[in-house]
């Protein structure tokens, strides 16, 4: 995966344009899913201060101060924000209580007072001029490039069993011998769009992967393929479409995300 938009210059020097890792930190898992959604197409962020890393979100004027930015890896969420916005198209929704350092940055701003949404922007704005935001120029926003080429085995002569599919209700399901956990993509509401997910992923490791499309294309092909045909265009004959509920693109994609092999 590309991160490099806010991950960069790690102490071990592994390229984070093409970034791969089994032991990902908090920060770098983030700059991961937010680069898939990129790739996915999505055009707003719902995020969570409280279940986000810290270090990704923001770095006060002290810690600028005492680590310098060429001694810090992460360019910080707080930065690429408003860029996001301008130059990708991409809205954020931040549910935040503890750093007001976005403040500076927010077109709006909504406080919640006993279950009430009140629109306190003026107010905020006014008292952003008593606490400036300082901190040192971001390097420039450049696209992340999405050119993953997934890979797999040749499938065997007993392509039944490596391929054999089983849902575990809507959390996650196996493809042969490899379970596809799907507990964090918690857009997903019902069983079936699970077992959407496992076909879809079944169809295109019989019939797409082949070690030259990239993620995008194969997806591409999805789409076309459910949009001519429905969910029956990508089931076996042993299996009948009632049992499925069509995902979103991004579910597709998150999916296809969390297969290793």
């Amino acid at each position: 995966m590309d991160i490099s938009l806010f991950i960069n210059d790690l102490p071990n020097k592994k390229d984070t344009r093409c970034f791969s890792t089994q032991d990902a930190s908090g920060s770098t898992s983030q700059a991961a899913g937010i680069v898939e959604g990129m790739e996915a197409g999505t055009k707003l962020l719902l995020l969570d201060e409280d279940t986000s890393a810290t270090n990704f979100m923001v770095r006060d004027p002290f810690m600028q101060d005492v680590i310098s930015r060429e001694k810090e890896p992460i360019t910080p969420f707080l930065e690429r924000a408003r860029d996001l916005y301008e130059k990708a198209g991409i809205s954020t929704i931040l549910v935040a209580g503890s750093s007001g350092a976005f403040f500076h940055i927010a077109d709006t701003v909504i406080q919640m007072d006993s279950y009430k949404a009140l629109d306190i922007t003026k107010k905020v704005k006014a008292l952003c001029q008593k606490y400036p935001l300082f901190h040192s120029p971001a390097p420039a926003f450049i696209m992340p490039e999405y050119s993953r080429i997934m890979t797999a085995p040749a499938l065997k002569g007993d392509s039944y069993k490596e391929l054999k599919l089983k849902v575990y209700g809507r959390d996650s399901f196996s493809l042969g011998k490899e379970t596809i956990d799907l507990r964090y993509i918690e857009q997903l509401v019902d069983s079936e769009q699970t077992a959407a997910l496992g076909q879809l992923l079944k169809y295109a490791r019989e019939n797409f992967i082949d070690n030259k499309k990239s993620l995008s294309q194969i997806i591409a092909l999805l789409e076309k393929k459910l949009e001519k045909e429905g969910l029956t265009g990508i089931c076996s004959s042993s299996y009948t479409p009632c049992g499925l509920a069509m995902p979103r693109r991004q579910e597709i994609y998150s999916c296809f995300n969390r297969y290793r092999r």
